[in-house]
């Protein structure tokens, strides 16, 4: 696989609709992502350690989990190819995250390590308009997930996922679902019955 090609993606996703960034920047000032490939079944990254690196996903789709201290799993979100994944928290902070991202189909990407990837560009004006943008997008995505949990029934959030997930909606299974809008599978169930 052509890693130019892949950075490509990577750039023309990052700069979303403000083609603010060209891939000679990359090599101008020696970015270079390390291209990897996670299978079905393992961790980006995990809950609790040091978490320093930002993923573009160019093959896949993975789940943010977290797990509670007796053990409970909660699913808080899902990000498919293409996008980004990683912890800000962690990248920016330099610490512990408080999620694991688990594989849930193959995964290929490209790595960065954040710090080298941000002390880069953060003095290229075309860059900080491209994160301001990518971080407007996941900011807005969070208040309207806070917003579904105070405003919406469960059935409304079941029928939000299915609207806002369609590539994901037939290969999950159904507690991550449930997990993920905030309900029990069984509730879940009563839900997709009552909608056929």
């Amino acid at each position: 696989m052509n890693i130019q090609n892949q950075l490509q993606d990577f750039i023309a996703y990052f700069s979303g609709n403000n083609n603010t960034i060209e891939p000679d920047d990359f090599a101008k000032f020696g970015l270079k992502g390390e291209l990897k490939h996670y299978k079905t079944g393992q961790f980006i990254l995990n809950q609790g350690q040091l978490a320093p690196k930002i993923y573009f996903l160019m093959k896949g789709y993975v789940r943010y989990l977290s797990l509670s201290e007796d053990g409970k799993e909660f699913t808080q979100s899902f990000a498919s190819a293409p996008g980004i994944a990683g912890s800000t928290r962690a990248m920016s902070r330099q610490s512990k995250s408080l999620f694991s991202i688990e594989v849930l189909d193959d995964v290929l990407c490209l790595e960065f390590d954040w710090h080298c990837f941000f002390a880069t560009m953060k003095d290229k004006p075309g860059f900080l308009m491209a994160y301001n943008s990518l971080l407007e997008n996941l900011f807005i995505k969070k208040e309207e997930r806070e917003y579904a949990f105070v405003q919406h029934t469960a059935e409304q959030r079941y029928l939000n996922f299915l609207a806002e997930n369609s590539q994901l909606r037939d290969k999950l299974p159904l507690k991550m679902i449930a997990s993920h809008i905030g309900i029990t599978p069984i509730a879940l169930s009563r839900i997709r019955k009552k909608l056929k």
